[in-house]
């Protein structure tokens, strides 16, 4: 893999690995006005993060200003697609692309976790990088990508993704990043929109509240205080939905960051995912997370908290066990992350 050490140039990122965006036909932020206003407000929330604000920065960013755009725009969109998305290097006064990793196109999803991943599914299946030996192409992660990812994001080892196996391509390959023509359609056509389950659900929640609507002027009076206590408890599962819809991928990404440090066996790194109640007893874990997959995502109205299980590989020693750990989750401004968990995390066997 190509490499140099950082040389001063126009573009003012100092990490020696960064990323360079380039966007879909009508896509960018120049031809997107949602694209570009959703760039300002994260320039705006978290400009005291970055040396240099997105919109300044690009088409180059860091890892950690990558991760903020990709996580909102998925989150935003449900599907986006960006063309391209390669790393790139300072090479005397010229930022170039060649010989690093890249992906293209990029499809960001509504489960997108972060960039990493791609881009090893990438250099492990596409042919672009056929010549290059699994030993080079892990080393090129573990030993380059990882460790100015780690620093830019300012988050442990133990939070990385583990750099698949060598037997374990196969695994990889399956979960390509290639996509057929009618994903790339669906990708087209559903800016803005929920998964379609929840949009037919949501859509009849409305419904039947249009129709109790014209039906009232029917009714007589002693019907009337029925009819009102039904829309009233309508509303407020149209209420439990639309937070449900808010939150949940927040949740979901505030969890596999919570994951790798529980089972990192530091307890005073765990402190800063826990609640002041019983959730501060718990003890972390020691193992490796080999994968991570959210079974179910609940959220009880009445104490506003989310109760997630996940289906987990950890390594243990010489053993990986497939393991299902459920824990609950409450949103809290004031912590570092916006949530913490409440209740100690259950674990259980997962029988397939």
């Amino acid at each position: 893999m190509v490499f140099s050490p950082f040389i001063k140039s126009k573009n003012k990122i100092t990490d020696d690995l960064f990323v360079k965006i380039t966007w879909s036909t009508g896509d960018s932020p120049e031809e997107n006005q949602d694209l570009l206003e959703l760039i300002e407000e994260l320039d705006q929330d978290h400009g005291d993060d970055f040396l240099y604000p997105i919109k300044q920065s690009l088409p180059y960013l860091t890892f950690f200003q990558t991760e903020l755009l990709f996580q909102a725009l998925s989150q935003k969109y449900g599907y986006f697609q960006v063309e391209k998305v390669a790393l790139a290097h300072h090479e005397g006064k010229e930022i170039v692309t060649d010989g690093e990793v890249f992906v293209s196109p990029l499809l960001l999803e509504g489960d997108y976790q972060t960039i990493l991943w791609p881009l090893i599914q990438s250099i492990l299946t596409s042919s672009e990088f056929e010549n290059y030996s699994y030993q080079e192409k892990r080393e090129y992660f573990e030993n380059q990508v990882y460790p100015v990812y780690r620093r830019s994001l300012n988050i442990s080892d133990a939070a990385l993704p583990l750099f698949p196996a060598e037997g374990e391509q196969l695994e990889v390959a399956r979960t390509s990043l290639k996509k057929d023509d009618s994903t790339k359609e669906k990708a087209s056509s559903s800016e803005g929109q929920t998964s379609p389950r929840r949009f037919y659900l949501f859509s009849a929640i409305l419904g039947l509240l249009a129709v109790a609507g014209l039906g009232i002027s029917f009714l007589t009076a002693s019907q009337l205080g029925k009819v009102k206590q039904e829309l009233q408890t309508v509303r407020q599962e149209v209420k439990v939905l639309q937070s449900f819809k808010t939150f949940e991928n927040q949740v979901d990404v505030f969890s596999r960051y919570f994951l790798p440090t529980y089972y990192s066996g530091d307890k005073e790194a765990l402190r800063q995912f826990l609640s002041d109640g019983n959730a501060k007893y718990t003890v972390p874990e020691s193992g490796l997370l080999r994968s991570v997959i959210l079974e179910s995502l609940l959220f009880d109205p009445n104490t506003e908290e989310y109760t997630v299980t996940y289906v987990l590989s950890v390594k243990k020693e010489e053993d990986t066990a497939n393991i299902r750990l459920s824990f609950s989750i409450k949103e809290m401004k004031n912590s570092k992350y916006g949530f913490v968990v409440t209740t100690e995390p259950k674990e259980s066997e997962y029988v397939k």
